[in-house]
């Protein structure tokens, strides 16, 4: 059994860091006639044709269902690596004490439901949030936190036990999948890409939830970067918690009734209800 093992998402030719430890690996191979020569996501078990709409997430399903004999497996990007190199030697001493490494946690002024309502197509968010509460009803203390709070773990960035990622993939794109049936395809690109934004707040609630110990570490664009990116400075960091924080109550999670009335006349509301439905 291989120790560690860490897929680096590529889509194009690309100066992109490899050794015997992180594994570049071909996304959307199926939708693309390039040939990086490089491991592809498209064979085996597979939903590369997927990957307009699951971004990274193509590795993340295609590890899940054809990388067996490992003992620890994570994801980057070949433009987003942890601070840390992650060796074969070191692997058990950066884990000591956690279950998961995730990217350091980025801060906004406002909590996630408005900023995601505002970068993405609100209905959406709503609906999700409106899946996930009717999903996991006793969770709803974690999904209020994850609505009303002001930080995340960006990037879908992780290393972790197999064990453990082979039970949290099964979790996420159970819900994943379902959305992805529910919710109107986009045919903006930005758009286009719901599923992998969710997937950056399934990541942490998965984490809440099953209490896990979690460890963070800065995010660099190429392996041996000093300087951090999607980095949130102690000042600004500061600046957000307090301001935040002044108008925590204007920051609540509301349920607009305009969304409402467009999910419900898309016929969405029905759809998240049957899904649900199916769980009980």
């Amino acid at each position: 059994m291989e120790k560690i093992k860490i897929l680096v998402a590529q889509h194009k030719e690309a100066e992109v860091f490899h050794n015997e430890v992180y594994i570049p690996i071909h996304v959307g191979k199926a939708l693309s006639k390039t040939e990086l020569g490089i491991l592809c996501d498209d064979t085996g078990d597979n939903i590369s044709h997927l990957n307009p709409y699951f971004c990274e997430l193509t590795a993340q399903y295609w590890a899940w269902k054809n990388m067996h004999d490992v003992e620890y497996i994570g994801l980057c990007h070949y433009r987003r690596y942890f601070q840390t190199e992650f060796t074969m030697e070191n692997v058990e001493q950066l884990m000591d004490g956690a279950d998961i490494v995730l990217a350091k946690s980025i801060f906004f002024s406002e909590n996630l439901y408005s900023n995601l309502s505002r970068d993405l197509v609100p209905e959406d968010i709503l609906a999700f949030f409106l899946y996930m509460k009717g999903r996991f009803q006793n969770d709803q203390d974690v999904i209020n936190f994850l609505i009303n709070c002001n930080h995340f773990n960006p990037c879908n960035m992780f290393v972790c036990k197999k064990s453990l990622f082979d039970e949290f993939c099964q979790w996420q794109f159970s819900i994943l999948f379902d959305l992805f049936e529910i919710l109107p395809k986009s045919p903006y690109v930005r758009e286009q890409r719901l599923m992998g934004y969710l997937a950056e707040l399934l990541l942490p609630m998965y984490c809440i939830t099953k209490g896990l110990k979690v460890k963070e570490i800065p995010v660099v664009s190429m392996m041996g970067d000093d300087k951090p990116i999607l980095y949130t400075s102690p000042f600004t960091k500061l600046k957000y918690i307090i301001r935040f924080n002044l108008l925590k109550s204007k920051h609540r999670f509301a349920m607009r009734q305009d969304l409402m009335v467009a999910l419900k006349q898309n016929s969405i509301l029905d759809m998240i209800n049957e899904r649900i439905n199916k769980y009980k």
